[in-house]
């Protein structure tokens, strides 16, 4: 397992930038990169083990539903279900659906990780998450939701890393990041308004959740790291 950084170095220093066709090698991790796979690999064996009664309980505990999280006609969001805003992301529709996601937090979310820290980057990975969730919320209306799957959090660790790779002052880096940006949101844009997206899936793709979780990484992770650099060293 490789050293974290040292805390009081300036965030405009870090490990290098992900390798967007490379791949993390298991053992080289950090930790919360590590446990979250492993949780999330936990759920899709759960999804595809269990049966009948138990898998519709495990489902329904864990999947974020619109009129369940903010029941029609209520004032406020059921507490109960408040965990649903992250716990969403440990299910996953199939295989690929989840190959996807892993595949790019692998990458993405070991770069942001060995940047933040491991509580950060925990609190980055829930409130990406919940960000997504709310994101596909609010703008699909009276219309419900069921989600699940990764992806908010997944694109919040992209955001985080586009974030810290313009913010490394490198302009190679910078130019990397807004031509990342630009085709990933694009393109995002593009499936989401055309529907396209949605007929290569086979099913309904959360557009909305990607583009909140992206935002709200890039956002976040600047806070956490002035954070984080306030507390150990200069920012």
């Amino acid at each position: 397992m490789s050293a974290q950084p040292d805390p009081s170095q300036d965030d405009r220093q870090g490990p290098p930038p992900p390798r967007f066709g490379g791949r993390e090698p298991a053992f080289n991790l950090p930790p919360g990169t590590l446990w979250l796979t492993l949780a999330v690999l936990a759920g899709f064996a759960l999804q595809n083990i269990l049966e009948g009664p138990a898998w519709t309980s495990f489902m329904s505990a864990l999947a974020f539903v619109s009129p369940v999280f903010w029941p029609p006609g209520s004032d406020l969001p059921s507490l109960t279900a408040l965990p649903s805003l992250v716990t969403y992301a440990f299910l996953h529709a199939d295989f690929m659906h989840l190959a996807l996601n892993l595949g790019f937090f692998l990458a993405f979310g070991s770069f942001v990780e060995r940047h933040l820290g491991l509580i950060r980057y925990l609190l980055l990975f829930a409130l990406t998450a919940a960000a997504g969730a709310l994101a596909e919320f609010w703008f699909r209306g009276a219309e419900p939701v069921a989600l699940i799957g990764a992806s908010g959090a997944v694109y919040g660790m992209t955001g985080a890393a586009m974030r810290f790779m313009f913010a490394s002052g490198q302009p190679g880096q910078r130019r990397r990041a807004l031509a990342f940006v630009g085709v990933f949101m694009g393109l995002n844009l593009v499936f989401g308004i055309s529907g396209l997206g949605d007929f290569l899936a086979g099913a309904q793709v959360g557009w909305k959740a990607h583009a909140g979780g992206f935002i709200a990484g890039a956002v976040l992770s600047y806070l956490l790291a002035r954070r984080r650099s306030g507390l150990h060293g200069p920012a």
